[in-house]
């Protein structure tokens, strides 16, 4: 059935918001990058843009902690300007007691950051919920390492479960999965005492890897046991590894906890050619995981995450566009369109994403050990 006008995915998509989001130390200009590529290639005719509002300290605070929002975005309240030696100390101890020193490092628009971040992911999850789209893309979105008291991993704030939240409160039970290459442990510990929504997540996981965290064993605590889910992929990880894995834990997984909405964290530092140099996966990867999603016709929330080539975080997730607004894929082989970051794609200026010659440490013993570990817990 061709889905009406009212009922066409949904993009947030805003100047403010790409601004605010381009600040962001760690993706400078990535999101100006991803969505000038998804204009180039004509899909913003393709879905229903919505500018979406700056998050209040009300709606941050729905997970985050008084304490925390009131540090991170209200420093002249607690002092912190002070010129005193006593007092540039207190505040060096408070900074790093929320996490807002080393990895996540107070910025210059840092508060529309996180306003914009989590009103994008809120206005989204608003569409999904009054039924006015049944898919909704949040590109900017995804910072799944933030706690509810402290900034982690580039996280300042966590809309993924903010948007989660939301959901739940109209849906019931919500099935959040994470393809980044990295655990999604700032969403697991926010509801790893719940069964009301369980937390699927498919990573690199090694000694000493960020954030040491989605081992096998996290399986979640109390009535949330069982509902913590962690598929560990060694070095190397292929297309065909990601998704086989994918395939089987996935529908397992919706299967057997019939969840009413599902949110996807499509962080793709994943991709050969990001700077982790990790796993080897191709756009494919994603756009196969995504298609299974789709496939459910569940209401479903689509985010960004980690990515930190910005050339190849705009080639996934343009494709992820299209392919969430009922569109033909774009083919690897595609030329890209004119516009003003073109350059970006040399070489080739096209949309392939080459997988490398890097060896795969991934096994058939390994990948269905997995497998089985998953499903088990699943299903118990």
């Amino acid at each position: 059935m061709a889905m009406t006008a009212s009922h066409r995915a949904v993009l947030i998509r805003s100047a403010k918001g790409i601004c605010a989001a381009d600040g962001l130390p760690s993706n400078a200009g990535r999101a100006t990058r991803v969505h000038a590529l998804i204009e180039a290639f004509g899909l913003c005719s393709k879905v229903r843009v919505v500018e979406a509002a700056a998050a209040t300290d009300a709606e941050l605070t729905e997970f985050h902690s008084e304490e925390y929002i009131e540090c991170l975005l209200h420093p002249e309240a607690t002092g912190s300007e002070s010129d005193s030696d006593s007092d540039n100390a207190d505040d060096d101890d408070r900074l790093k007691r929320f996490g807002l020193l080393y990895d996540c490092p107070v910025f210059e628009g840092m508060e529309s950051h996180v306003r914009m971040a989590a009103g994008g992911t809120l206005a989204a999850a608003a569409c999904l919920v009054d039924g006015s789209a049944r898919v909704a893309m949040h590109w900017e979105g995804g910072r799944h390492h933030g706690q509810r008291s402290r900034a982690a991993g580039f996280c300042y704030v966590n809309d993924a479960v903010l948007g989660i939240l939301k959901l739940q409160a109209r849906f019931g039970k919500v099935l959040y999965i994470d393809l980044d290459l990295h655990h999604g442990d700032g969403v697991q510990d926010a509801f790893v005492y719940s069964n009301k929504v369980t937390t699927l997540s498919i990573h690199h996981y090694d000694r000493g890897f960020y954030p040491n965290s989605g081992g096998a064993a996290d399986e979640g605590k109390g009535h949330g046991a069982g509902h913590s889910i962690n598929a560990t992929l060694r070095r190397g990880a292929s297309n065909a590894v990601f998704k086989r894995v994918f395939g089987s834990v996935a529908s397992a997984a919706v299967e057997t906890l019939e969840p009413g909405a599902v949110v996807v964290q499509c962080g793709c530092d994943g991709l050969a050619g990001d700077p982790h140099k990790i796993f080897n996966l191709t756009g494919q990867a994603f756009v196969d995981a995504v298609q299974v999603v789709l496939a459910w016709k569940l209401p479903t929330l689509l985010l960004g995450g980690g990515g930190y080539s910005n050339a190849n975080a705009a080639r996934c997730w343009t494709r992820l566009t299209a392919v969430a607004a009922g569109e033909q894929d774009i083919a690897a082989s595609r030329d890209i369109p004119e516009h003003a970051y073109l350059n970006d794609y040399a070489p080739a200026f096209d949309m392939a994403i080459e997988a490398t010659l890097a060896g795969d440490a991934n096994t058939d013993e390994s990948i269905e050990a997995t497998i089985s570990a998953v499903i088990a817990a699943i299903r118990s």
